[in-house]
């Protein structure tokens, strides 16, 4: 009977360890969750053969203009850590991170001193452009205006301003190239709106500008549509079976005109400049908001982005900084793994 009681004593440790085991390894499963898709990418890099970071916004939905569901705040809740750019970014997350991921760890890259921040700026961060390709083909087919009742991008969340950029271009008549292109595999959104006015400067047609970008109607354009300068707001869905989705301009006399966009253009960059003529070459702004010289003319406007440009993944050295803050954070969480987070 003892020897019975001694077993049985034995195998009720054993089970008990084994319990505690358990849920150790249940417990040792990091959740993290990330925001936007070149965050998640970075990641999953990152975690690979460890685990897989949950997605809040997937690419047909703008972080601007991200709405939360029980299911992304089940995901808050249950996260030990969280990874975002910042309110310039994901304009509506802030309150949820306060009040919904209250046992998480919070990492809010544009916080990060290691981060360098980038003022707006005319060039793309890539440097040079690369003037290889230069979409000579292009067709009149499209004239037409295709109208959206509605589209995700028309509830934009940028306090008083419509727009993140504007740029006036001194142009002859003729022929020019608008483009969108994938960075890192993807669009930064899947559409934006556009308007294209004549106009001596921006701020004589920056209150029309506003008035057609926060209208409900828009005349949808696709891969090789035209945009000709009048008082409508475009919406340019871009093609994700291509790497790049090519818009024809018409000017139709030499002068000034006035681009307003929902997005900033240069977050659809990846080898080359947004805006070419026919021959390639690039074409820049005269004048643009937010301006490089100093002026806070998007500040006077509320715009979300204040002074810098939130698109801090885009330039290389950023990237590569977020990548080792990342793997640095999930080795602290996740002792177990840190090697394995470092070698990735």
């Amino acid at each position: 009977m003892k020897q019975m009681n001694f077993f049985l004593h034995i195998f009720k440790i054993m089970l008990f360890s084994g319990i505690l085991v358990a849920t150790a390894s249940a417990r040792a499963e990091l959740k993290v969750v990330t925001t936007i898709k070149p965050l998640h990418s970075l990641i999953s890099n990152v975690m690979d053969g460890i685990g897989q970071p949950g997605l809040l916004i997937d690419g047909s939905i703008s972080p601007h203009s991200f709405t939360m569901k029980p299911s992304h705040a089940k995901m808050l809740e249950e996260a030990d850590v969280i990874f975002w750019i910042g309110e310039g970014i994901e304009t509506s997350m802030e309150e949820p991170l306060d009040s919904i991921a209250k046992d998480a760890e919070v990492i809010e890259f544009m916080e990060l001193d290691s981060i360098a921040k980038l003022k707006f700026r005319e060039e793309s961060i890539f440097g040079d452009h690369d003037d290889h390709d230069d979409h000579d083909d292009h067709d009149d087919h499209d004239d037409h205006d295709d109208h959206d009742d509605h589209d995700d991008h028309d509830d934009h969340a940028h306090g008083a301003h419509a727009f993140e950029w504007a740029g006036l271009f001194d142009l002859k008549a003729g022929t020019y190239k608008w483009s969108a292109a994938k960075v890192d595999g993807d669009y930064a959104d899947p559409a934006m709106k556009l308007v294209l006015l004549a106009a001596d400067d921006i701020e004589a047609v920056e209150e029309t500008a506003e008035e057609l970008l926060e209208s409900k109607t828009s005349a949808k354009k696709t891969n090789g549509g035209t945009l000709v300068a009048k008082e409508i707001a475009y919406s340019l869905n871009f093609d994700d079976s291509q790497n790049m989705t090519v818009f024809t301009v018409e000017i139709a006399e030499n002068g000034k005109y006035a681009f307003f966009t929902e997005h900033m253009p240069f977050e659809f960059e990846a080898n080359e400049h947004f805006f070419k003529d026919t021959s390639g070459a690039d074409i820049e702004p005269i004048a643009q908001e937010p301006e490089m010289d100093g002026h806070d003319h998007h500040d006077h406007h509320g715009h979300a982005h204040g002074e810098f440009d939130a698109h801090i993944w885009l330039d290389p050295m950023n990237a590569k900084e977020m990548v080792h803050e990342i793997a640095h954070e999930l080795g602290d969480l996740d002792p177990a793994n840190k090697e394995k987070y470092e070698a990735n």
